[in-house]
């Protein structure tokens, strides 16, 4: 055999042999909407990196992956910190169902969502909802525990309104664009806002920032927090403004190995500039954070990456 030959099949031999070395791992994710978006660019990015493959697996919903992750199936999974919260304490959403064995990676980007009206609307605050059309979700669905966390923050009750059943996410939208619905939850700044706000005008309602509004708030949505957002900022928010804030996170089972968990905090903090570029859902990551304490138990590997980094808070 040539000397051409033999380096040939060196070289081919070597890079077999790379991909053989490169672990994979699965992403448990959705098919469509903001979850699958953030998904398919967390798994790019640490993809890129080399040293770990992680492939999304998408499903129709949160609810289906979680339990996946916490029986070992899915190594990884992504949703936000309400309903991982709910998922491990096995409360709320998730009622009598714990799913023990999850633990967080990294905590992403905040999730900045409210009410928008339409801007001709005489509805001024969550209060004015009082016999209004306000869409309504089946009970112990994400929307649901939304909807009531934001009239829990007005002290208002959903009984004070008149309800428009909605299915999902998608069918509130379609029932506030068509005019069936007075008013609609989106993610602050996001394109479907954008879109009403350019077609017959928005704006965002303002939520009551106060200490006694907030507990309120949360005993439906745990560890979520106001964020004033300034005039101007998007479209529809013409005045300084309130908005609900609840964390995303990334999470594994608690039996993943802690090189692999490693592995994929290290690729985050690496490609931080990447994910920012990956659209308006990362607006606010920012790699220093990724250690936050949102009252859930860390994993071991990435607790060690943290610690290197320095930005660990016993």
């Amino acid at each position: 055999m040539s000397l051409k030959h033999l380096t040939g099949l060196a070289i081919a031999m070597t890079l077999s042999a790379g991909a053989v070395a490169a672990e994979l791992a699965a992403l448990g994710s959705t098919a469509r909407g903001g979850t699958s978006q953030i998904g398919r660019t967390l798994s790019a990015a640490i993809s890129e990196v080399g040293d770990l493959q992680m492939r999304p697996q998408e499903l129709a919903n949160t609810a289906d992956y979680i339990p996946l992750v916490n029986a070992g199936e899915i190594e990884f999974g992504i949703a936000n910190v309400v309903q991982l919260t709910y998922a491990v304490n096995g409360t709320g959403m998730s009622e009598g169902r714990p799913n023990e064995n999850l633990q967080m990676v990294a905590t992403l980007m905040p999730f900045r969502n409210a009410y928008i009206v339409r801007n001709d609307s005489d509805i001024k605050t969550v209060a004015d909802l009082k016999g209004k059309r306000v869409p309504v979700f089946a009970d112990k669905a994400l929307g649901d525990y939304v909807t009531k966390g934001y009239f829990a923050n007005a002290d208002v009750s959903l009984g004070e309104v008149e309800g428009v059943a909605v299915p999902n996410f998608p069918r509130m939208w379609a029932s506030f664009a068509e005019g069936s619905a007075d008013v609609a939850i989106v993610v602050v700044g996001a394109g479907n806002s954008r879109e009403y706000d350019a077609s017959f005008g928005i704006r965002y309602l303002s939520f009551d920032d106060s200490p006694e509004a907030l507990e309120r708030m949360r005993v439906l949505l745990p560890q979520t927090y106001m964020q004033e957002m300034p005039a101007g900022s998007v479209p529809g928010i013409e005045e300084p403004t309130n908005v609900n804030v609840f964390d995303y996170t990334f999470f594994a089972g608690k039996d993943v190995s802690e090189e692999m968990v490693y592995k994929a905090v290290k690729a985050l903090w690496e490609k931080e500039a990447d994910l920012l570029a990956g659209g308006p859902f990362w607006n606010g990551f920012a790699k220093e954070s990724m250690g936050k304490n949102v009252g859930l138990t860390y994993h071991p590997g990435a607790i060690k990456f943290y610690k290197e980094m320095g930005v660990w808070a016993e």
